[in-house]
């Protein structure tokens, strides 16, 4: 029973750990959502994945999975002279997200028009904490800007919990390969590891929040 148990386990592992898990995985979650973008002046929302953590904001920085993000909204904030709201907060005393992607912003771009919302944890509180400054900015539109494979999960909390927004998606940062099917996708490497692992959270993630606005709603 113990032999069974471990081999399955070993297979599960090598599965999640491949190429072509990924594209089976996480490439759903990154198609099914186009980038739009309204034709009038609008405001663009970046939420934060991760950062360095550390209580001083000298030597804060964002991590690569932010950055993705951070770039993102800047091309669109530069293109169009959009303002930009940066999400995220911190778990203890550190450095809000927000802040730390406002730094390295105002480093590069001194000129845009930048806010800050820093005390969500959560995608649940990055919308539900923006959801007064849009309000008191008086716009009908805003772009939401996260990686293509979370964005089902931000656009359905923000149309949820903010419906008098028009809400414009614009997915970043792709993971999975397009190219033609070869011996490498068979091959576990642990970059596909870890992009299994962010599909299988996000997953859980979409039915968690489905099932919490529903709650939240009746």
């Amino acid at each position: 029973m113990l032999s069974f148990f471990l081999c399955m386990l070993a297979l599960g592992l090598y599965f999640i750990s491949l190429p072509i898990a990924a594209r089976i995985t996480l490439k759903p979650l990154e198609m099914s959502i186009q980038p739009s973008l309204p034709q009038e002046k609008t405001i663009i929302v970046v939420l934060g994945g991760g950062q360095r953590r550390t209580k001083d904001l000298l030597e804060a920085d964002v991590s690569p999975h932010t950055l993705v993000r951070l770039i993102g909204g800047l091309e669109l904030a530069i293109q169009f002279d959009w303002p930009v709201i940066f999400c995220g907060g911190s778990y203890s005393k550190e450095v809000p997200e927000a802040l730390t992607m406002a730094k390295r912003a105002r480093r590069l771009f001194p000129n845009l028009t930048i806010y800050e919302e820093s005390q969500s944890r959560t995608t649940w509180e990055n919308l539900k904490n923006v959801s007064p400054l849009l309000k008191s900015l008086k716009l009908n539109d805003a772009v939401i800007v996260t990686h293509g494979y979370h964005m089902p999960r931000a656009l359905m909390t923000a149309k949820k919990m903010v419906p008098e927004i028009n809400w414009h998606p614009y997915p970043v940062g792709k993971m999975t390969d397009v190219a033609p099917l070869s011996l490498i996708d068979f091959l576990p490497n642990a970059s596909d590891l870890h992009v299994n692992s962010l599909a299988l959270r996000e997953y859980l993630g979409i039915v968690a929040y489905k099932i919490k606005l529903l709650l939240s709603w009746t």
